[in-house]
This record gives structure tokens, sequence and C-alpha cells, in this order.
């Protein structure tokens, strides 16, 4: 038997098709003069995670990138009275959150929580772990296509959110302690999954939650602590769950016991296309 050896020059060929090894980058941001932050993050694919940055820090970023890949992350920040942190992929869309040869991003954005921040977050494909805890929040909004994201905020802004957004399409989207958020207006748009919507933690003042579900199943859990009035388009081709702790007081209007009396209400409602609704007390 006769063993064969590749040319010297097919050996060079065949390693400048392997793919570049990932860089870590890590990028920091002091906090100077700014008095509120601007943060935009739209990646096609990848994790992302989003949680309180350190001390004197407008944001730390970091993440793993190649220099031979499509869809570099391309990341600048402009400091002014009103900072702006900007990151964005080169690509616009991504079915997948990894490519044929198996690499995967990661991308952890940690932000002040010494100044408001305006936060937009679009995921295309992939994960999300945003993490509000600990941070002024003046508004927010996250869309997110074919992933798998999680939001929590597990003690209470300090600051008054006037308005929170977020579109899920064909994804997994799950939400803890969103009163927290000291929200005055929410709006959750559906497409087509499966959606935990959790109302915990403390309510401020009286809050809107409006929620539209195409084809996908929500859950939405309201502690026994908050009172609330849900109005319901009832659209025959879904399915409704309620809590047996709201009354019916009117057609498509049902009530908390202690909701007239109450000092701080949150006020639901839902319309469902061909999916399922569940109202749950804990």
């Amino acid at each position: 038997m006769h063993s064969r050896t590749l040319p010297y020059g097919l050996l060079l060929c065949a390693a400048a098709m392997l793919p570049a090894a990932a860089q870590r980058v890590h990028k920091e941001f002091p906090l100077t003069n700014e008095r509120e932050l601007v943060v935009i993050v739209d990646v096609s694919f990848g994790t992302l995670v989003f949680e309180r940055g350190p001390k004197g820090m407008a944001a730390v970023v970091e993440f793993e990138d190649r220099e031979d890949h499509e869809d570099r992350l391309q990341v600048t920040y402009d400091a002014d009275v009103r900072g702006k942190l900007r990151i964005k992929s080169k690509k616009s869309s991504r079915v997948w959150d990894r490519d044929e040869d198996g690499y995967e991003r990661r991308i952890v954005v940690k932000c002040s929580y010494e100044v408001p921040l305006s936060i937009e977050l679009e995921l295309g494909a992939g994960k999300g772990e945003l993490d509000m805890t600990g941070l002024q929040v003046q508004d927010l909004r996250v869309s997110t296509g074919a992933s798998d994201v999680k939001l929590w905020c597990n003690q209470l802004n300090p600051i008054l959110a006037e308005q929170v957004d977020i579109e899920s399409g064909v994804s997994k989207f799950t939400a803890e302690n969103l009163s927290n958020l000291n929200f005055r207006k929410l709006k959750f748009s559906g497409g087509v999954g499966s959606y935990n919507l959790d109302f915990g933690g403390r309510l401020q003042q009286d809050a809107e939650a409006s929620i539209e579900v195409g084809l996908g199943a929500i859950v939405v859990n309201v502690p026994t602590d908050i009172d609330a009035r849900l109005s319901y388009d009832d659209n025959w081709f879904s399915q409704f769950t309620l809590s047996s702790d709201f009354s019916r007081k009117k057609s498509g209007v049902y009530e908390t016991e202690g909701y007239g009396d109450s000092r701080h209400r949150l006020n639901l409602k839902i319309d469902s296309g061909l999916g399922s609704v569940k109202i749950r007390r804990r």
C-alpha cells in the first residue's frame, strides 16, 4: 500500500478555506457628561445578553467575531449630553443562530444604571436573555424573530417607563415581573409562538397592557395583590380560559373583586385570532 500526500500548494489552499478563529472583542465606553443613554441593538443571529453594567461606564460590549465572516458586528458610541450606542449586523436577516460550520455568536451588552435608558433591541434569530433589573428604563422596545427570549426585572424601575413595546414572531417569549418595569403603557404583539407574560412586581400607578396574539398560545399571570380589569375581544376561533378570581361585569369585561377600590390597577385588553389565551392568578 502506498501513502499519498497532498502537494504543498493544495495544502495552502485547503488551509485558506478553513474559517478563521473567532476573536473575543471587549469594548468599554466610559460615562462622561451623558444625562441619558440611547441603546440600539439590531442583530440578525446569535445569543444576546443584556444587563446592568459597572459603575462609571456608559456601556460595556463583549462579543466574538471573525474577520472573514459576512455578518460582522458594527459597534459605535457617540457621547454628548445624550449618549448613543449602536450595535448592528451587516446583514439584515438570518434564518438560524449558527452558520454551516457551527459558528455561534454571543453578544453581551452591559449598560449604565446611573442614567435613564431608551432601549431598542431587535434579534432576528437565536436567543435573548434580557435582564432589566437595576436599570433606569424610560422606554423599551423589543422585537424578535425566530427566537427564544426571556425578559425579566427583579427590582422596581426607579423611573417611569412611558411605553414598553414587545413584538414576538415565530418564537418563544417569556417575561417575568413586568410590573417592576414601572410602565404606564405596554403593548405585546405575538404571531405564531408560545408566550408567557407575568405581571409580578410592584404596580406604582394605573397601567394599561394591550396584548394581541395571532396563532400563538399565551399565558398571562396576574398576581393576587394586583387588581385588574380584563377586556377581551371574544373570537369564537380562539380558546379562552379565565381564572375564577375574575367576575363578569358585562359582555367581554371582567374584574377582580377589589378593582373598584384599588389605588393602582392593571387594565388588560386582549385580542386573539386562532390562538389560545389563559389568564391566571398566582
